[in-house]
Formats: C-alpha cells, structure tokens, sequence
C-alpha cells in the first residue's frame, strides 16, 4: 500500500510541482505574518495558522482526486462564515488533545506521535461534513485510521529514512579527492530540492491515504446459510406378521363421477402502491466551479462552494 501511494503522490506532484510550490510558499508567508502581526495576541495567529491549515489540507486532497491546479483563492476556503468557526474549533481542538498527551512524563512524546497519527483525517473531515461537530471530529478520525496509523507513520520515515541515506553516501563519496566536489554539489541540489519539495509530498501522501481508505468499501457481513430442509420420511405400509391370515382383496366399486367444480371466487384488485418519492441524485460535478464532486460532501473540495 506505501509503494503504491508513493507513485501516485509522486505523479500528482510532478504534474503541479511549481503551483503547489507557490501556493503552500503563500501559506507560510500568511502564516508567518500572522504571527509578526499579532505577536501580542497570540490566539489570533494561531486562528489564522490552523485555518489556513485546514485549507492546505484540502489543496492536497484536492490535487490528489482531481489532479488539477490548484488556484490561490483556495487557501482562503476555510474562511467561509458557514464553516469557519466550525474548522477553527475542530482544528484547536485536536491540537490541544495532541499536546495534553504530549505532557505525560517519560512517554509523553510517543503517545503524541500517536495521537498525531489518529488525528490526521480531522482537518479532512471537518473542511468535507458539515454535519460533524468540531468535539467529535477527532474521534471520527480515530476510528477511521484504526489499523493504518503504522502504515502512515512509515510512509513518512521511510522517505526521510531514504533522504538521510542517499545524503550520507553523497558525503561520503564528496570526500574523494577532485570528483568529490561534483558529489558535493548533487548533495547541495538534493538538499535544496527536499527542504522545497517533502511537505508537499507528504502532504498529498496524507491526502492519498484519506482517499485509498474511503475507497474500499465497508465489507458487509456475509448472510448465514439456510439450514438444509431434510425430507419427511415416507412412512411404509406395516408389514405383515408371518402366519397371518392375508388382507382381504377390495372389490372395484362403482366409478365416482366428476367431482363437482369449486366455486372461484373474484379475486380483488390490490391496491397500487403508493411510490415513494424520488430524490433528486446528488450533481456530480460543482456548480460554481465545475470540480467533481464526491457523494455526500456538502462543500466543494476545490472552490468550497455549498453544494
């Protein structure tokens, strides 16, 4: 499952690498002017930084299902008055859970990775259905990352593990005398390509593992088998006993006539059954910006428009 979200990931972001570039270089500019700007009141950038978050998370799913540019007014999707509370109070309020279990002594940072990894689909959720309140969105995640939080926590260290190799044999191979320095040089690129490309990789690598697990559908339990129908036994006739005198033989009576014909009722015409009513089918495809649509979002992914 990792090799394979490794090509798609990897598909999709040389598809767009410079759009996705420029607009998740725009997220961290806003977001670190938000925290300059409002260096006294700290709450307010933190407001801006997990909605502008929120709406990164999106971008990546986004490019993922659809595989198209993603555009600059999409990072301000969250701030839709409809949803923005909503997001902002789910978001805090998974960060806030993250960090109370990050304080247990001695073992606290690994139950925060944990928890990090089971609130991953919260941004997801919360920016997909509005019908889900900002308390209960980390324990939708929790329960929709059951049993792939492994999986996820190694697709990230496997590609930093990857990283950190390559990078340790390009050091050592820059050390031999005169061709080193071409080493060294690849060594500088690869640096640089990483620091630009990783978070947009691993953030449609998140994305892709929403997807690929709300692809599978749920399998449904299978019916029991029926109990096999054993046949009543045909009961014969009762043997007779030895010495017995024999049955007498029944003499042929008089032909029975035809019986008489049973009367037949009309039968009475059944009512028709009332239809139920049609609903209309969920459109497929945004009216606003024409992104397709998956069943049972309220929101479009792409432009946020409610659907």
């Amino acid at each position: 499952m990792i090799l394979s979200i490794y090509k798609k990931a990897f598909a999709v972001l040389m598809k767009r690498p410079v759009r996705l570039w420029g607009v998740s270089l725009l997220c961290m500019v806003l977001a670190a002017l938000a925290g300059i700007g409002f260096a006294g009141i700290p709450a307010i950038a933190f407001i801006i930084a997990v909605a502008l978050e929120a709406s990164m998370a999106m971008i990546y799913l986004n490019s993922y299902r659809t595989g198209l540019a993603p555009k600059t007014e999409y990072l301000f999707s969250t701030f839709h008055k409809d949803r923005f509370l909503r997001v902002v109070g789910g978001m805090a309020w998974m960060y806030l859970w993250v960090f109370l279990w990050s304080l247990i002594p001695i073992v606290g940072i690994v139950f925060g990775v944990i928890r990090a990894y089971e609130y991953r689909f919260t941004p997801y959720i919360l920016m997909t259905r509005e019908d889900v309140k900002p308390t209960e969105a980390i324990r939708i995640s929790k329960k929709e990352t059951m049993g792939y939080k492994g999986k996820m926590f190694g697709a990230d260290i496997f590609a930093t593990l990857a990283y950190l190799l390559v990078t340790l044999v390009l050091s050592a191979f820059g050390a031999i005398p005169y061709i080193g320095v071409l080493f060294v040089i690849v060594n500088v690129l690869l640096g640089i390509a990483w620091g630009l490309l990783s978070p947009l990789f691993f953030g449609i690598v998140a994305a892709a593992f929403y997807v690929e697990i709300h692809s599978h559908p749920a399998q449904s339990s299978a019916p029991a088998p029926a109990a096999p129908v054993t046949p009543a036994p045909v009961l014969d006739a009762p043997a007779a006993e030895p010495g017995a005198a024999p049955a007498p033989a029944v003499e042929p009576g008089p032909a029975a006539g035809p019986a008489p014909e049973a009367r037949v009722e009309p039968e009475t015409p059944a009512a028709p059954e009332a239809e139920a009513p049609s609903v209309p089918p969920q459109p497929a495809f945004c009216t606003n910006c024409g992104a397709s649509v998956q069943p049972g979002e309220k929101f479009c992914t792409r432009c946020g428009h409610k659907l």
